[in-house]
């Protein structure tokens, strides 16, 4: 009779074991996929900035190191390893954003320039799936952080070496400047 009793025990404490390192496993891979995601739209928007650039040339405002810095950057963002690293440049960038922005609003001639209104439309779009996919990035990291913080959670997470994510969190201020230009 014991020893039915402690076969059924290793057999709920196996079981419970396969459950949780399953939900280690999806939330780590929604993590990861949140991750890709977040990490494909900054790259989109990168892909703005040479003709960011171009068009920022044109302002008195902006000089020419402003100009190759905001060049240097997508580059910069490609090479990191660190997320601390790639959550500064990243915030750089909206701020370079920021600064081309708010000096195209004393030019009331870019109102009528079609390819730069296009080319605002493309960074405000681009901004804002950043910003969204940021969002779901940090949540799935917190679900994925909370469950790892978990007792007894936390001693299976240790066993199998599944580490906790870092959050990606930047200055969404160009959502400001970006609400002033269109209203």
């Amino acid at each position: 009779m014991v020893i039915w009793f402690l076969f059924g025990a290793m057999c709920m404490l196996v079981v419970l074991l396969m459950l949780a390192y399953v939900k280690f496993v999806s939330l780590n891979k929604a993590a990861a996929r949140a991750w890709q995601q977040l990490d494909n739209n900054m790259k989109n928007r990168a892909e703005l900035i040479p003709s960011l650039a171009l068009s920022a040339a044109a302002f008195s405002e902006l000089d020419r190191p402003f100009i190759y810095e905001l060049s240097n950057l997508k580059e910069a963002c490609r090479k990191t390893s660190t997320l601390q690293e790639r959550v500064r440049l990243e915030s750089e960038i909206t701020q370079k954003f920021k600064k081309v922005f708010t000096a195209a609003m004393h030019h009331p001639e870019l109102k009528n320039d079609e390819h730069f209104l296009k080319l605002q439309k493309s960074i405000i779009h681009a901004e804002g799936k950043v910003q969204s996919s940021k969002k779901k990035y940090n949540s799935a990291a917190r679900d994925f952080n909370t469950i790892t913080a978990v007792i007894p959670l936390n001693l299976i997470a240790k066993m199998f070496e599944f580490e906790p994510y870092e959050y990606f969190d930047f200055d969404p201020s160009l959502n400001k400047v970006i609400e002033y230009i269109l209203y």
